[in-house]
């Protein structure tokens, strides 16, 4: 898996171009872009740098903007989201991107005698109409163009996500296992559930060090992750490899770390 291991880049450089030419000669094997930097957004590409992306002969992935969320009741909102996006799938398409991963986004508690209850609890049929919806919209529009990778943030573990993932994963629709989130305490037990079961859909994964409570996107070997067993359990499907630690110098250091790893399995 090592002719798959990347790191991601959220900044530290002007545009992708220079990121690129960056991570090639530090080592790296592939990229992810993350689109939340306006730095990288798709607008700010013209068609001859495009094609420099595609001439590359990189792999690239990109990540689309984090505050983008399906969980909107508001059509008008929510198909202005869903435009977005299909612009991201544009241009990774337009220069042969390995995937886009996508956050479902999160919906809001509301409070109930002193409780806070999820909103989706309340009003489950329309939400999950309402991701439905948003799902098979994405899921045609890449259609021939990129791998649309649903990653396990904190609404992935919605029961109406679960259900609607498991009816929907096809041939156009992949998955990014953050393997940093799933040791998070109360994610394990679901999110190695979900993935064993669809390894085969697992496009990306994304890798970063915890200590098991906070999202904390640590340098791999400074928290208790053990990275030798789940590269293991991913080792028959070879996905796309991202370090998802930042600034880029942090990324250097875990690529030192994980590369002996990879060796062994």
């Amino acid at each position: 898996m090592l002719d798959k291991l990347g790191c991601q880049v959220l900044f530290d450089f002007a545009d992708i171009l220079e990121a690129v030419e960056f991570v090639r000669e530090k080592g790296f094997r592939c990229i992810e872009i993350n689109q939340t930097n306006p730095a990288f957004f798709p607008e700010k590409y013209s068609p001859g740098q495009r094609k420099k992306l595609k001439d590359s002969n990189f792999p690239i992935l990109f990540h689309a903007p984090e505050s983008l969320s399906l969980f909107n009741l508001h059509k008008n909102v929510l198909n202005e989201i869903l435009a977005r996006i299909y612009e991201v799938i544009d241009f990774a398409g337009e220069i042969g991107a390995k995937g886009v991963t996508l956050h479902l986004g999160a919906a809001f508690t509301i409070s109930i005698d002193g409780k806070a209850v999820p909103i989706q609890d309340i009003l489950t049929c329309e939400y999950k109409n309402t991701l439905e919806y948003a799902l098979k919209q994405l899921i045609e529009y890449a259609k021939g163009k990129v791998k649309l990778c649903i990653e396990n943030t904190v609404s992935f573990r919605y029961d109406i996500s679960q259900q609607l993932l498991k009816e929907l994963l096809s041939e156009n629709l992949w998955l990014t296992w953050d393997i940093g989130h799933t040791n998070r305490v109360g994610n394990k037990a679901i999110d190695e559930k979900f993935f064993k079961e669809f390894i085969d859909k697992v496009n990306t994964v994304h890798i970063h060090d915890n200590n098991g409570i906070e999202d904390e996107h640590k340098v791999p070997g400074t928290g208790i992750l053990d990275f030798e067993r789940y590269f293991k359990i991913l080792k028959p499907v070879k996905p796309y490899l991202i370090l998802e630690v930042r600034p880029i110098n942090k990324a250097l250091e875990a690529l030192e770390y994980i590369i002996p790893i990879l060796k062994k399995v």
